[in-house]
């Protein structure tokens, strides 16, 4: 995630653990109960230290070492998958983006089926290994993936592992013009960026330009069916991938660590102290659990949500 400067905030973040011994509101469907039963922090977290054993830079062999990694996790779970090769110029220079890319296609009929998005960024800044920011993202990416064998959805869903994040949003602004053709139809873009903050919290935040009551009704529904809980953050930002796809109009979600107490709460960020060992697998865990549902949620609608 990139970061501006930010007031520290006063309040310690709370830790939601995941949906273990929590009493449900209301019963779930038998999908969304597996999805919650699949998606594990202890599966995650094989993931997560496999991508952190090395920085993984844009442009540098640890990049694409981890291109390598996921490329072959989404043959071996089914999804159809591609390296998505576009070019990109910042402050820190021009060159070739690497996203990844899975799609899986959706049961309604050519012409009615929608498109829901789920990305995070697999690039790390240059002198940290990104356990936290942001193999934790990538490996509930991976998992979701995983957990929704055997489980039909109407519209199509794409998986995203975004490059360039740190440079400045590359990979997401890139993917986004070169998929234009599909913005009308996109329903919603899920966006996962440090979801494994030790001092964390479960929660999220809405687009600044497609953040509608109608969007944050929708996740609290998802809480009241399932039981699960997080935190609807007040802030609606633009630093991390989801603001790609809120600029062009795509309702967007990002979850992940509040950005107004991410520096003080986290003083891992950013460094070569984000190492897996710094995972809160209960932040973990319960992140994974409500993405999961959330994805299943818009992955079966017939239209966005105003």
């Amino acid at each position: 995630m990139r970061l501006a400067v930010v007031a520290q905030a006063s309040v310690r973040p709370i830790v939601v653990p995941s949906s273990a011994g929590l009493r449900l509101a209301a019963a779930p469907s038998s999908d969304e109960s597996l999805l919650i039963e699949r998606m594990q922090a202890s599966k995650t977290l094989t993931h997560i230290d496999v991508l952190n054993r090395t920085p993984r830079t844009w442009k540098t062999p640890g990049y694409d070492q981890a291109v390598d990694y996921v490329v072959q996790q989404m043959r071996d779970a089914g999804w159809d998958v591609r390296v998505e090769e576009l070019e990109a110029k910042s402050w820190s220079g021009t060159g070739k983006l690497r996203n990844v890319v899975a799609e899986r296609r959706g049961t309604a009929a050519d012409g009615e089926r929608k498109l829901v998005v789920a990305g995070a960024h697999l690039d790390s800044v240059r002198n940290g290994p990104g356990a936290n920011d942001n193999a934790s993202g990538s490996s509930t990416l991976i998992e979701l993936a995983k957990s929704f064998e055997g489980i039909d959805t109407r519209n199509d869903v794409r998986l995203v592992w975004f490059d360039g994040e740190e440079a400045g949003l590359l990979g997401s602004i890139a993917h986004v013009k070169a998929n234009a053709a599909d913005s009308d139809r996109t329903i919603a873009m899920l966006n996962m960026d440090m979801v494994g903050s030790y001092a964390g919290r479960v929660g999220f935040d809405l687009g600044r330009r497609t953040g509608t009551a109608g969007l944050s009704d929708a996740m609290k529904g998802v809480q009241l069916r399932t039981g699960l809980t997080a935190v609807e953050y007040p802030e609606r930002h633009s630093r991390s991938d989801h603001a790609s796809f809120d600029n062009v109009g795509i309702p967007s979600i990002d979850f992940g660590v509040s950005v107004k107490s991410v520096e003080k709460d986290d003083p891992y960020y950013h460094s070569p102290k984000d190492t897996v060992d710094k995972i809160n697998p209960d932040v973990l865990e319960g992140y994974g659990d409500l993405i999961a549902v959330t994805l299943l949620d818009f992955a079966n609608r017939s239209s966005r949500i105003g």
